[in-house]
This record gives C-alpha cells, sequence and structure tokens, in this order.
C-alpha cells in the first residue's frame, strides 16, 4: 500500500498567503493535500492565478509555506541536500541562462554536474527537437529555448520532475512527441512527474492523474481513468436529492430555461441515472470539466 513515506513529493495541508502593497492577504493555497509516488505523471490544471506556480515553488523550496507541510525526496525542500538537489529536474516557464555558450557548450557544462547523465537521451532530443549543437544559446527561439531546458532538465533522468507550462512554446508536432516520451521516461525511471498545462488535450494524452485547482483549493485529485468513469454532469429536478455518498464538485452558476432543474458536476461511483429525479447523467472531458468549474 502507498504510504507518505514512500512518496516522492507530499503536500500535507499546505496554505501559503501573499499580501500586497496595499496589506490585502490573498491565499495563494488553501489546505492542500496531494501525495505523488514513483511512476506517477500528474497533471496540473487550473486558471491563471489558481496557484499551480505556487505549488511547485513551494515543493522546490523556492517559497516557503504559511501552513502545513511539505515533503520533497523525504525532506523539507527548503533544506535539501546538494545530493538530493541533482535528483530533482525542473523547467520553469521562462527557460533561462547559458547567453553566450554554443548549445553543445551549454550542455557540456550542465552535463558535467550530474554523473548519471544519459548522453543517448541528450543526442536523440537534440535532433527531434531540431537543435543545432554550434548555434548561440542567445539567438534560439522561445521554444527552442524551452526544448533545450527540457533536455537539461531531463537528461540525468531525475527521480522528482516539476514542469511549468513545459510545452507552451513548442510547436505541435514537438510538443507530441515530447509528451508521449515523458510519460514512457517516467514509468522506465520510476519518477514522479508534476507538471502544469493549459491544454487538456495533452493532459487527457498523457498524465496518469490530474490534480485540478480553483482558487488555491484542490477541487479534484484523480487518476484520469477512473476521472472519465466517476465525474459526471447530473441533470436533476429541484428538489430531487442525491445519495450521502455522492460528492458534489460544483454547482454552475447558469440560468437554465427551466427553473426547476439543476445541474451538478458530481464525483461518484454509482450508477446515477437510476436515482430519483435525474434527467441525465453527462461523461465529461477535462476541457468541459473545467469550464463547468469554473462557470
Amino acid at each position: 500500500m502507498e504510504t507518505e513515506m514512500s512518496a516522492i513529493l507530499s503536500f500535507n495541508q499546505v496554505s501559503k498567503h501573499f499580501t500586497n502593497k496595499q496589506s490585502n492577504r490573498k491565499t495563494a493555497l488553501n489546505a492542500l493535500s496531494m501525495h505523488l509516488y514513483p511512476g506517477m505523471v500528474v497533471g496540473l490544471l487550473g486558471q491563471n492565478g489558481a496557484g499551480k506556480s505556487t505549488l511547485m515553488r513551494c515543493a522546490l523550496g523556492i517559497l516557503s509555506v504559511d501552513d502545513g507541510k511539505v515533503l520533497t525526496l523525504g525532506d523539507n525542500p527548503q533544506h535539501l541536500s546538494t545530493a538530493a538537489k541533482s535528483r530533482i529536474g525542473y523547467v520553469p516557464q521562462q527557460p533561462f541562462g547559458y547567453e553566450g555558450f554554443s548549445v553543445a557548450a551549454a550542455l557540456d557544462l550542465h552535463r558535467s554536474f550530474y554523473p548519471d547523465w544519459d548522453i543517448n537521451l541528450e543526442q536523440d532530443w537534440l535532433v527531434r527537437f531540431e537543435l543545432d549543437p554550434q548555434q548561440s544559446v542567445q539567438k534560439l527561439s522561445v521554444g527552442q529555448r524551452q526544448a533545450l531546458a527540457l533536455i537539461m532538465a531531463m537528461a540525468y533522468r531525475p527521480e522528482l520532475l516539476i514542469l511549468d507550462e513545459p510545452v507552451a512554446s513548442l510547436d505541435p508536432v514537438a510538443r507530441r512527441k515530447f509528451m508521449a516520451d515523458l510519460f514512457e521516461l517516467a514509468l522506465e525511471s520510476g519518477s514522479a512527474v508534476l507538471f502544469s498545462s493549459h491544454i487538456t488535450s495533452d493532459l487527457e494524452r498523457v498524465a496518469s492523474h490530474v490534480a485540478l485547482i480553483k482558487q488555491g483549493k484542490l477541487v479534484l485529485f484523480k487518476e484520469i481513468d477512473a476521472l472519465r468513469e466517476e465525474v459526471k454532469l447530473v441533470t436533476m429536478d429541484d428538489g430531487a436529492k442525491l445519495p450521502d455518498s455522492v460528492k458534489v464538485l460544483s454547482e454552475p452558476d447558469q440560468a437554465s430555461e427551466q427553473a426547476s432543474v439543476k445541474r451538478f458536476v458530481v464525483e461518484s461511483s454509482l450508477d446515477l441515472a437510476k436515482v430519483a429525479g435525474v434527467q441525465q447523467v453527462q461523461a465529461l472531458n477535462l476541457e468541459q470539466l473545467f469550464m463547468e468549474l469554473h462557470q
């Protein structure tokens, strides 16, 4: 059985607050709990400002938490040893560094810090992303820089890989190839992957689990296959009652042509079509689910 002790990354009732210049307090993360185990590829979904990047920065020790506890590789992420940090890969939204270097020189330097570097993976991905080793890093396009950052983060097969919008600047062909490799790499290496994306088709294609964050709260954290089976949009008569075991995720605030009808996004393994007063039960893909939860 999976236990917290064996988790590669754990968030335990984590909250994080920020105060702006007007002394207004904003809650970025609200009592969030989530655990990532080897082989899990977790797609993080949420609107801009929902707390996705904050969550990742807390996992890396870039930010401290105000309440709760984060364990990264079993330790406080702000106190990780150099050896532990070498087991973590990270690609931020804005790739950085190595201006003045060629692609080859940048990889030579980066490679020197990681004894477990996979040179074959590096070379394969240079070809895949069509990167010229002799090209100057500062002359690379935004998408090419992002591709180089991905190679640098993944070629040493980190135990924990954190990717903040990793494919936003890649063309559709390169993006699809990378996402396919990401899942295989996690399985082969026994890694845990946490990646954010606004492209729901990418999440559906490669994620083993989906974590949906809304205003700092974890609304849903579920295996993607189970999500397809158990998360539904239910249309029912006003006054009809769902079983107590059904978890209501959202009550869309949407005007209905019939005031006597209500819609709920729910999580349940029950056959809800058999519940008295239920008119329709509709399966949702990720994009539909996202839209329903943010009505």
